[in-house]
């Protein structure tokens, strides 16, 4: 069994999916702001809701960001954890990357995307010949949202972009800017 998180977007989204690929339980809370509080309540209750262990994970999954700096990291640091003290696997993406295969199976021609890193910023990243551009603007809620549906229906094609974690303490979080922990936002 595989499991999947993504907590740097504005949602809080775990799933649990089988050997074929195939969602089995989830979890989608919409908006969600302080995942840090719910995070590991809502881990337990969906392992719980389908009377399942933990410890049948074989696979776990999870994005790296950019988009919110503490949920990123949560949902990273979980991940990460859970491997190192298991013989679970851990894999790995940008969030970009799930919105470019989102366009893509989309059939979306569209070469750019907006991720809300805050409720003041917003990152605008453009693929340009397999490069990625990047610039920060202000938040003018129109960042993009990612299609969990699409996801779901489509559990392979996305699960192709992660990348296996052999050492999980070489990976990093991506940052497209420095973190503002602390203080006034300038």
């Amino acid at each position: 069994m595989k499991m999947f998180l993504e907590t740097s977007l504005d949602n809080l989204y775990l799933c649990l999916i089988d050997k074929n690929d195939k969602v089995i339980n989830k979890i989608n809370i919409p908006s969600l702001v302080k995942k840090t509080d719910v995070l590991f309540e809502n881990i337990n209750i969906l392992f719980k809701n389908i009377n399942v262990s933990i410890n049948e994970l074989t696979d776990i999954y999870t994005t790296l960001g950019p988009g919110s700096f503490s949920g990123a990291r949560i949902g990273f640091l979980f991940a990460r954890t859970i491997s190192q003290l298991s013989n679970i696997k851990l894999y790995v993406c940008e969030t970009y990357l799930l919105f470019k295969k989102q366009l893509e199976l989309s059939k979306n021609s569209k070469s750019e995307i907006k991720i809300k890193a805050n409720k003041y910023s917003v990152y605008k990243i453009k693929f340009s010949n397999k490069k990625i551009i990047s610039t920060i603007e202000e938040n003018k809620n129109d960042y993009d949202i990612f299609n969990y549906q699409l996801f779901e229906n489509n559990v392979s094609q996305f699960l192709k972009i992660f990348r296996e974690v052999k050492n999980p303490m070489d990976i990093e979080l991506c940052y497209l800017h420095e973190p503002q922990i602390g203080g006034i936002k300038c």
